[in-house]
């Protein structure tokens, strides 16, 4: 995505007759991201329109790209429905087995600069929506993990399960696992994607699998 936002946004100000290099707005896109993991280490909210508002004060501080900031929003927002969002292998058979099991199943997740909606339309896309019984998103719940009010969003709107009868999946030791262990809740450390390795970011969790293949052994299912 920071390809696509980068080509998006030059084409843009050119267009504008306000050229910026392509080069600096690849660099402008990292900044960003950068603020992004603070915020979310400190468990500050950073939204895509802050995001473009740190762009364009990265850019240029003295004003002349303000007039085209909604114009560079919606590219910005563009480019996340765009973006090739692909599907880790296997969950697209665990998730309806989970659900054949009579299991509900819901998402806790902590959202980057692809804001929540977003998300759900990759999901629908790859045929995986219609499985999931609630959505806990950041930018909708207003924290990150491993804060407990994002994980009792998820078990109330699941029909209010018993923290200690529900597993999370995830893959960050110092916010899935910590933050589901916290809750009472088992803990699953999946590392098919990422590998968090670091002791000093938090506990291991209750079971390490390094595949959706795993998954479902794992659970007793």
């Amino acid at each position: 995505r920071r390809e696509l936002v980068a080509d998006a946004w030059h084409a843009l100000l050119a267009e504008a007759g306000l050229p910026v290099e392509r080069l600096a707005l690849g660099d402008a896109y990292d900044s960003v991201r950068r603020e992004y993991w603070a915020a979310w280490r400190g468990n500050r909210q950073f939204t895509a329109v802050d995001a473009v508002r740190s762009l364009i004060e990265g850019l240029d501080g003295d004003g002349s790209l303000d007039h085209v900031a909604d114009a560079l929003l919606v590219a910005f927002l563009d480019c996340s429905e765009r973006a090739e969002v692909l599907a880790v292998a296997g969950v697209d058979e665990v998730v309806p087995a989970l659900k054949s099991a009579g299991v509900a199943v819901g998402i806790v997740c902590d959202v980057g600069l692809m804001p929540s909606r977003y998300l759900r339309a990759h999901l629908e896309r790859h045929g995986l929506l219609q499985y999931f019984d609630h959505w806990s998103f950041s930018d909708e719940v207003g924290v990150y993990k491993p804060d407990r009010r994002i994980f009792e969003h998820a078990l109330d709107g699941l029909g209010g399960v018993d923290p200690a009868l529900a597993a999370h999946v995830g893959d960050r030791r110092r916010t899935d696992v910590a933050g589901a262990l916290g809750m009472g809740m088992w803990a699953v450390r999946l590392t098919a994607v990422y590998d968090d390795e670091d002791p000093e970011e938090g506990p291991s969790g209750d079971v390490v699998v390094a595949s959706y293949d795993e998954l479902l052994p794992a659970l007793g299912l």
